[in-house]
């Protein structure tokens, strides 16, 4: 069976593996990020971990066809803008840098993008033509799948979603825009209106230190701060997710990251709520909101569906 390489670039380490079209994982490898590196040295460092996984695995010339990459952004192409946590590697072509290096053809997405591509093929939206996969965690991002097909956009930065301006006299995000959807919703957003009402919450004022897992350990036994602060987020967040159901009709929503892998039953359940009273009736009756199934594989195997189906579509 032929064999691709996965890569999932992240700002703080670099995992490359080898796996089959059906989604089967083998060897994988893992080296720490480092942004003092130079783009050569990157390219230099990533195509010698290929190279040492292909030997190990015994693949030869013919074995392996195409590299899939999944890398923050924003993107233009294939070529790294300003990604905040990959510093100095701004206008790093990955695709003609790997390329030139291994040999072999290389696509590149943005990591959520890829990410949603992974869910698509191999985890929650499997069998669904129109699939869309959001992730909420430190910040917020979808993937979108359209008829069969990856939606990247002009540039290859469609589907953040988390910058979708919802309350426009709102905080600050990283970004520099004010009441985006990650500043209400994400896992960052949660812990901040954590930590500004600890004093307030029974449970929280006990802390030393708040992390979103905390928030959702007092709503679960509770507590009224930590009930208000997960509700707010997940209303923001469903009448965000509505606005994506009436522009993309999908069949399926998964939802993935830190905020969805460990928040309450009832956090769902406000979630769907919630698309089921501001998306359209029709709209929202086709949807299904679903966990994402990949967990700590889902960069990896994210990168290895951008390369199957760049071999399959000969572009992502």
């Amino acid at each position: 069976m032929k064999q691709f390489i996965a890569i999932d670039v992240g700002g703080t380490k670099i995992a490359v593996g080898v796996g089959s079209e059906d989604g089967v994982l083998g060897a994988a490898k893992f080296i720490a990020t480092n942004v003092t590196w130079s783009q050569g040295q990157v390219l230099d460092e990533v195509a010698g971990v290929v190279r040492d996984l292909r030997q190990a695995a015994q693949l030869g010339p013919d074995d392996v066809t195409w590299v899939g990459l999944g890398t923050p952004g924003p993107l233009d192409g294939p070529i790294l803008l300003a990604a905040s946590n990959l510093h100095g590697w701004q206008g790093l072509n990955w695709q003609t840098g790997l390329e030139s290096r291994l040999g072999l053809s290389v696509a590149v997405a943005n990591d959520a993008t890829a990410a949603g591509l992974g869910e698509w093929l191999y985890g929650g939206g499997r069998g669904t033509k129109d699939c869309l996969y959001v992730t909420v965690s430190t910040g917020i991002g979808a993937g979108i799948v359209t008829n069969g097909r990856l939606y990247v956009g002009a540039r290859g930065n469609a589907g953040e979603f988390g910058h979708i301006v919802m309350k426009p006299d709102g905080a600050v995000c990283a970004a520099g825009h004010r009441g985006c959807l990650e500043t209400l919703a994400s896992g960052t957003a949660i812990r901040r209106d954590a930590r500004e009402r600890q004093g307030n919450s029974p449970y929280l004022s006990q802390l030393a230190a708040i992390e979103t897992k905390d928030v959702f350990a007092g709503y679960v036994k509770g507590d009224q701060v930590c009930q208000d602060i997960v509700d707010q987020a997940a209303d923001h967040l469903a009448l965000g997710l509505s606005y994506l159901v009436d522009l993309f009709n999908p069949e399926v929503i998964v939802l993935g990251g830190g905020v969805g892998t460990h928040a309450p039953q009832a956090y769902w359940q406000r979630l769907e709520q919630g698309i089921s009273t501001w998306a359209l009736p029709a709209l929202a009756q086709a949807v299904r909101l679903v966990p994402a199934q990949l967990g700590e594989d889902s960069g990896l195997l994210g990168a290895l569906a951008v390369a199957v189906m760049a071999q399959r579509h000969q572009t992502v």
